[in-house]
């Protein structure tokens, strides 16, 4: 049993006919959302926007945008090669270890106390 409830999907002729309601002042918007069952207005404007810049509204549904589409996915961990680092980083990397090293003995101690 589905605890949400599913959004109507709408074809591309019902949203450039609900777009062009609104652009020809039939509707507003509040009246476009409660008529048609949309979720908000932001997804009238939204199809609003796609129809003033393609001529018509798109079909985006399962892909993702250029802000999201980066972002997707476990961020990459990148190994350093400790041979291509300068002696001043090779010194900077072994002081932060031992930093490390020492922090980890003393939590250990103070756990074990």
């Amino acid at each position: 049993m589905r605890k949400t409830k599913k959004h109507k999907q709408y074809t591309i002729d019902e949203k450039n006919r609900i777009v062009l309601l609104y652009l020809d002042r039939h509707m507003g918007p509040s009246q476009i959302v409660r008529e048609y069952g949309l979720c908000d207005k932001q997804r009238l404007y939204d199809w609003v926007s796609q129809y003033k810049e393609y001529g018509t509204c798109v079909d985006r549904r399962g892909k993702a945008t250029k802000k999201e589409a980066p972002n997707k996915g476990r961020p990459r961990k990148y190994k350093v090669n400790l041979e291509d680092l300068s002696k001043e980083q090779l010194i900077e990397k072994i002081k932060m270890y031992e930093d490390i090293k020492k922090s980890m003995a003393y939590l250990i101690d103070q756990q074990q106390n």
